[in-house]
């Protein structure tokens, strides 16, 4: 069914201009991204029934889903400017997926040379030495694997951060009406400037070539011990193969989701540029927190906190860090009418444990609740709204992500929201009770 126009370039990142004019297939993601926008009007699922029966290109049977008048929303471009991010990441993903791959039969060929010649010998002597000839003969195609995948990342982060800022300004000039008569600056950023930076960017106090460095050896540590286990209990040929492409699928995800934080950084970094290009019009940046389950401790205190431009930290401030800054305007009118907007919560429940092939588990959510609460409402003012909400779903959810006995401090006001963290972490049940005690 059509729902929408298929994308240029540039609109690859931000479809803000053309994001309702024509229809695209309403399925997959973008059934679920219709789910998350509030500029759809509320229908009955009969007249939904009778649209999606309607076939391709046929108009709905309900008038309004054709053209929609509706405030434009700041959270919602953002949302769909982080869309277009994944899909990205997710591209590099599969080329790095293509490129450990590829380098399973030249890491494979030269363990099982090297562990033919170890059988073969019963010197202990050569024996060591043939397995750290193989440790450095896996390291030095592992680099070079490595070095690829940090070229293809740093380019696509180059190319992400070079267009950011006309991205930011595109999404400010949806947003805000023209009757505030608002003019903003694009800078201009050069390639070397984006590399200078990337160069010297960190994340949780390392640069990205000491990533890079960091995931080559975890990889080659990997299988280096599939190799020796293999050796030790005289595995047939194909299993230590086996063994080697699961710690290469392991590393795949590692490379992405070094990835995925290149690229939010270059994107955060080049919009930075573009606020303090506009400084004189801003009053500061306001952090944002994804209001779900999987915001971890160092992001909820910040959530809504105003910070000056120079001293407002640059998400991401630890690994795949999904946090983001707002401009907050020095025209209290305009501030006054952004505040009225809402921003996206997710409730997921119907828990599911996943087990992994490493031995690792995980808990993975079946459905989805999408809420749209007030803009300027923190995450800790969320989650108290869903522990006092009248929804025994909501309430459920609360008791969930906080666990009972948190739960019970704070529905009972003994304890305040934000008294459950300190210093960015979690505060234990034991510190907890030594607080209440004064």
């Amino acid at each position: 069914m059509l729902f929408k126009n298929r994308w240029s370039v540039f609109e690859m990142l931000y479809p803000a201009k053309a994001c309702f004019n024509r229809w695209m297939p309403l399925s997959g993601l973008s059934g679920l991204l219709w789910a998350h926008f509030p500029a759809f009007p509320a229908c009955s699922i009969h007249d939904l029934l009778v649209f999606i029966k309607g076939g391709g290109g046929v108009k709905p049977a309900f008038p309004t889903f054709k053209k929609i008048e509706t405030m434009p929303n700041l959270f919602n471009e953002y949302q769909k400017l982080s869309h277009r991010l994944e899909g990205i990441i997710n591209a590099i993903g599969v080329d790095i997926a293509k490129v450990l791959e590829e380098s399973l039969d030249r890491i494979t060929g030269q363990v099982l040379v090297l562990e033919a010649k170890a059988e073969k010998t019963k010197s202990l002597i050569r024996k060591k030495k043939y397995l750290l000839k193989q440790q450095k003969e896996i390291q030095k195609v592992l680099d070079s694997v490595y070095a690829d995948i940090g070229k293809t990342i740093k380019n696509k982060s180059i190319e992400v951060a070079q267009a950011s800022p006309a991205i930011a300004n595109d999404i400010l000039k949806t947003v805000i009406p023209k009757s505030f008569k608002v003019i903003l600056g694009v800078p201009h950023l050069s390639k070397k400037e984006v590399l200078l930076w990337c160069n010297s960017a960190q994340i949780e106090g390392l640069f990205f070539n000491d990533w890079l460095s960091k995931l080559s050896s975890n990889t080659t540590a990997r299988i280096i011990k599939e190799a020796r286990f293999a050796l030790l209990t005289a595995e047939p040929h194909r299993l230590p193969a086996k063994r080697i492409q699961e710690a290469l699928q392991i590393s795949r995800k590692s490379a992405t989701d070094l990835a995925t934080n290149a690229i939010r950084q270059a994107q955060q970094w080049a919009e930075r540029q573009y606020h303090l290009e506009n400084r004189k019009r801003l009053r500061g940046l306001r952090w944002i927190s994804e209001l779900d389950r999987q915001t971890c401790a160092r992001c909820i205190p910040l959530d809504g906190r105003v910070y000056k431009i120079d001293d407002c930290p640059l998400p991401p401030i630890h690994w795949k860090c999904r946090c983001m800054t707002q401009p907050v305007f020095k025209n209290a009118k305009l501030e006054k009418y952004m505040g009225e907007q809402t921003r996206i919560a997710r409730l997921d429940t119907k828990a599911r444990t996943v087990h992994h092939r490493d031995g690792t588990r995980s808990t993975k959510y079946e459905k989805l609740r999408v809420k749209f609460p007030k803009r300027k409402l923190t995450y800790n003012q969320w989650m108290q709204s869903m522990i006092k909400s009248t929804n025994p779903k909501d309430v459920a959810f609360a008791r969930e992500c906080l666990g009972p006995t948190r739960f019970k401090l704070v529905s009972s006001g003994k304890l305040k929201m934000q008294s459950l963290y300190y210093a960015g972490k979690l505060r234990t049940i034991k510190e907890l009770q030594n607080l209440m005690r004064g």
